[in-house]
């Protein structure tokens, strides 16, 4: 049965848990971990449903206690089956029961760490805004040099609107440009090169200019230019910090 226990938590965390980490659907991963719950009864009920009933005690040969005197205590053996009581708990209720336990506590360890990293991740960018505003605001409109397509592109920091990020690569949205430009680089290191205190990260996947925020709300903010982009839970905080309050619903 200690394979049963394991097979039930490792299942768990290899299809319950990603939808939880890294699709943030919850109503999924309950759904899972229902699902593997009960599986994991309906295979323990099978494995001991040929058994019988292995706890009850063989019945006593017949004369082998005298009659019972009236009023006075029952005669027969004590224990399971007994007068005396009950008798242990069914070893299928009792597997049941631990299995329920080890999933429930494989599901607070989870909760957990998410928890520890997302205060973490908060702790991060609250450090690095302080580091930010400490630093000197840059004197007029800086220019950086990318690389696309083969050429060398130069791009005004003013002229972004937003940048988002697509794993290896970046699209940086500017005025007057239909298509974005692209640029082999990760949204980590292009947002340690723009300029300090005009652009925050929203999202783990966007970066915005800060003055091109025409409105902002709980999810998300809206451009200028009618573009929407998401706000992230771990940036939100952060967010709320570094855009004016009044502007925020």
């Amino acid at each position: 049965m200690i394979f049963a226990f394991l097979a039930l938590l490792l299942l768990h965390n290899v299809l319950a848990v990603p939808f939880l980490v890294r699709k943030k659907k919850l109503w999924a991963y309950a759904v899972v971990t229902l699902a593997l719950l009960g599986g994991f009864v309906t295979y323990v009920l099978l494995t001991h449903a040929g058994r019988g009933p292995e706890m009850r005690p063989p019945m006593p040969p017949e004369g082998a206690f005298p009659p019972p005197v009236p009023g006075g205590p029952p005669h027969g053996p004590g224990g399971p089956g007994g007068p005396a009581g009950r008798g242990p708990m069914r070893p299928e209720w009792f597997e049941m029961i631990l299995g329920v336990l080890l999933l429930a506590a494989n599901v607070g360890l989870i909760y957990w760490i998410q928890a520890r990293r997302s205060t973490a991740r908060i702790r991060e960018l609250e450090a690095e805004l302080q580091q930010r505003n400490e630093q000197p605001a840059p004197a007029g409109p800086e220019t950086m040099q990318f690389r696309s397509e083969g050429r060398d592109v130069r791009v005004e920091a003013a002229q972004i609107r937003y940048i988002e990020g697509m794993s290896e690569y970046v699209k940086i949205w500017q005025d007057g440009t239909a298509a974005p430009l692209i640029v082999l680089e990760r949204l980590k290191n292009l947002e340690e090169m723009l300029p300090t205190g005009q652009f925050l990260r929203v999202h783990r996947s966007y970066i915005v200019n800060l003055s091109r925020i025409r409105e902002a709300g709980r999810d998300g903010v809206t451009l200028d230019d009618g573009t929407t982009i998401p706000i992230g839970d771990s940036y939100r905080d952060i967010f709320r910090k570094a855009f004016s309050p009044d502007k925020i619903k």
